[in-house]
């Protein structure tokens, strides 16, 4: 998930600040054991992704499918460790996650493609393309919610099938599928003329 277009303050931050800081406090919640300040960071991060001015029909999916995966988290913590320790790292996670939406929804795709040009420019000393980089980088982040809609059709067809419950009934035609969006791509940047060589300085 990516913005398109947004003006809330944090829109207006330079991607690189804020990739910065959310690195920065990824690493921080793993240095705080207490359970009462993690939730006072989670709440904080709960309103900075109400104040980024997101549509949150984008994030229903999300955050209903982070919900489930932390719940089943939650309780096999709790059940292998102690309630505490699942709090603190359901807590941990879920901040992070959030945080993460905030930065992601309040960042255009073009600037985080500029980023990720920035970051990778040192590599071009040992041969690498930064703008290649780059590209793999954001093509991956664009393909994220590509392929999470075409595991639904998926899933949904081969339900109504009656084979819902079976595994290779959906990871096959899912490959098959991906194979053919990864073969299209390929083709759509053969016809423009993308140079796959090596970065020449």
């Amino acid at each position: 998930m990516i913005a398109s277009k947004n003006r809330s303050y944090l829109a207006r931050i330079r991607p690189g600040w804020k990739f910065g800081a959310l690195l920065v406090l990824s690493i921080g919640l793993y240095l705080i054991n207490s359970w009462l300040i993690l939730l006072s960071i989670f709440i904080l991060s709960v309103v900075l992704l109400l104040t980024a001015r997101v549509d949150f029909k984008q994030l229903r999916m999300p955050l209903l499918s982070l919900a489930m995966i932390l719940s089943v988290v939650f309780i096999l913590l709790g059940l292998q460790t102690d309630w505490t320790k699942a709090v603190v790292s359901v807590l941990r996670l879920l901040t992070m996650c959030l945080l993460a939406y905030s930065v992601s929804l309040t960042t255009s795709f073009d600037a985080m493609l500029e980023l990720f040009q920035q970051v990778a420019s040192p590599l071009r000393f040992i041969g690498a393309n930064p703008a290649q980089i780059a590209l793999g980088l954001s093509m991956t982040i664009r393909f994220i919610p590509e392929l999470k809609k075409v595991y639904l059709e998926v899933r949904e067809a081969q339900h109504a099938r009656g084979l819902g419950n079976n595994p290779l009934a959906v990871s096959v035609p899912l490959v098959i599928r991906s194979l053919k969006i990864a073969d299209e791509t390929a083709e759509a940047l053969d016809a423009r003329g993308y140079d796959s060589a090596s970065y020449q300085r």
